[in-house]
């Protein structure tokens, strides 16, 4: 049980439930929590629970959040103990819950560099039910029914290699907590790349930890020590069973689903693929976090807090990982590897997602800063083709680019990175940050995976803010791509079709992302030029489309229509041979 108790100066005591992963507090009937003073603001903070313990955040109030008196400026995690002060207003967490309890220190033997052991003080992670380990020689199983009913009292009955033991995960991971405690440059959020004497440091720790309780007969006789040890070690500093996963170059795919058996996708050879259920698992859900924000931070597009992570990583994967707390009971890491880099579209011609006639119409736009709207269904690597498609802007323009975490254009070097997803520290609004920027002057505006934050600014950029416009969205297809970008835009229903009918005006071409007419992952379904007639009906005009051939073969097809910007590109020297559009 967790409480939230709130103490009015001057006033009552009040106890409410803290039952969900968040408990926001404010002066809005849409808080969890109530508190109907001026001083307190409409959103002032939200408690969440992160990484097994409990977070206060500010949420930008205007008059601060303190701690124990001082003033919280970042995410900050409290105990039991802390006096959270919010305007009349001082806020205590209560309850049996292990995430608000204080940590237990105890005496470890560690080996010292002398090579002599030495006593250490280490805090300890508060023990719930489920990490508490079984009693000395009672071992739990998980058989591949799922039933774990059965306790065995023998040593000797250990599961054997791969067998799911919620005994030898729990032991693993109260070693991998302890250890996170007191060596804090494991953590991404706290530091970047793990130094040798961290490194160091963590596995002098794990030995001590695992040799005091296998003296203590928390550890079975028959437990293959060394085992346990290389699962909690490659957990700790590196990437649990992916470290070595990643490295293999015939799997194309890697899915992580809680702790439960490691799936993956091989090549199988002459295009044909198969699925492998692996003895390989985490030992736990802490681990997978760990894992999928170390690749993150990696990467460049880890920020604190975040619960989704997409982006590209190591061996030419893209990892897709949901963290909690989220709508998804467990954290799910999936891991898909692509043929290549794609840094421009002549690479994704060769890998078949699109035809090299339909890549020289998107180049010449591109370099004629024309405005792009690309609308993907949810199962393709949007950003993938976006970073191809960004790949081919010149070097002297002008370009701002949007994205959830800003690194979109990261090794260009005078592009302005704008960050979509907010932090707890900004003082500037998303929309007057644009607003500057573009008053300022920009020739092509970016905005990767466009959301209500940014599409106003993208409707402006279409309607002449600036030179030239690539925007991406989630859609079916052309006409609900057009019509959900109009609709992110404005709060206002009886405005959408209106601007929809300005957006057909106004883009130059719309390019179809879906997965392949052949079961590609990933294909230009079609290019399309947007059109209102006279008689103000909206027409799509097909340029490219893809279709089925001979042999169940990917071909793209001209339409035989040549866009309209064509002639504005020949205006300005950017020369597209016809050829390109023949039947």
């Amino acid at each position: 049980m967790l409480r939230v108790v709130v103490h009015e100066k001057g006033g009552r005591t009040q106890r409410f439930n803290f039952e969900g992963d968040q408990f926001a507090v404010g002066r809005e009937e849409d808080n969890d929590l109530v508190l109907d003073r001026v001083n307190v603001s409409k959103h002032h903070l939200r408690f969440r629970r992160h990484a097994g313990a409990v977070e206060v955040v500010d949420l930008g109030s205007t008059n601060g959040t303190y701690v124990n008196g001082r003033k919280v400026g970042q995410p900050r995690s409290v105990k039991r103990s802390d006096r959270i002060y919010v305007g009349d207003y001082i806020l205590m967490l209560e309850g049996d819950d292990t995430s608000i309890a204080p940590l237990e220190r105890a005496e470890l033997m560690v080996t010292g560099p002398d090579g002599h052991p030495h006593a250490r003080s280490v805090a300890l992670p508060p023990v719930s039910g489920a990490d508490t380990p079984l009693p000395p020689h009672v071992v739990r199983l998980v058989d591949e029914s799922g039933d774990d009913s059965g306790l065995f009292t023998s040593a000797r009955r250990l599961p054997s290699a791969g067998a799911e033991s919620s005994y030898l995960d729990r032991l693993a991971n109260r070693v991998l907590q302890a250890v996170l405690v007191n060596v804090h440059d494991l953590d991404p959020t706290h530091a970047g790349e793990i130094t040798e004497a961290v490194r160091d440091e963590a596995i002098t720790l794990i030995d001590g930890l695992l040799a005091q309780m296998r003296d203590n007969g928390e550890i079975e006789d028959g437990v293959d020590i060394d085992a346990l040890r290389t699962t909690i070690v490659c957990e700790a500093i590196e990437l649990g069973p992916l470290t070595q996963l990643m490295k293999e170059a015939e799997i194309q795919e890697i899915q992580v689903v809680g702790n439960a058996a490691i799936r993956v996708v091989r090549d199988g050879g002459a295009g044909t693929n198969h699925v492998e259920l692996l003895e390989r698992r985490f030992s736990g859900e802490r681990a997978i976090v760990l894992s999928a924000q170390r690749l993150a931070k990696k990467w460049g597009f880890f920020s604190e807090g975040s619960q989704v992570l997409e982006g590209k990583v190591d061996d030419g994967f893209t990892m897709y990982a949901m963290l909690p707390p989220s709508p998804i009971r467990l954290p799910v890491l999936q891991l898909r590897r692509n043929r290549t880099d794609a840094n421009t579209l002549n690479a994704l011609v060769d890998e078949g997602v699109l035809s090299s006639e339909m890549c020289e119409v998107l180049q010449a736009a591109v370099r004629g800063c024309r405005r792009l709207l690309i609308v993907a269904s949810g199962a393709t690597n949007l950003d993938r083709f976006m970073g191809a498609v960004i790949g081919e802007i010149p070097e002297e323009l002008r370009v701002v680019c949007i994205s959830d975490t800003g690194a979109l254009g990261g090794s260009r070097p005078g592009w302005v990175q704008v960050r979509r997803i907010a932090d707890v520290a900004d003082t500037v609004a998303l929309s007057d940050a644009l607003g500057l920027v573009l008053r300022g002057g920009s020739d092509m505006l970016v905005s990767q995976r466009c959301r209500h934050e940014d599409a106003a600014a993208v409707m402006d950029a279409f309607a002449g803010a600036t030179r030239g416009v690539i925007a991406s969205l989630w859609g079916i297809d052309s006409a609900h791509g057009l019509w959900r970008l109009a609709g992110l835009s404005t709060v206002a229903a009886g405005a959408i079709q209106a601007l929809t009918f300005s957006l057909a005006r106004s883009v130059d071409l719309l390019i179809r992302l879906s997965v392949g007419v052949s079961g590609e992952p990933m294909q230009v379904a079609e290019i399309i030029e947007p059109r209102v007639n006279d008689v103000g009906e909206f027409v799509h005009m097909p340029i490219f489309r893809a279709q089925r051939g001979e042999g169940g073969r990917t071909v793209f097809k001209p339409t035989g229509t040549v866009p309209t910007f064509i002639r504005h590109l020949a205006e300005a020297g950017i020369a597209v041979p016809m050829r390109v559009f023949k039947v």
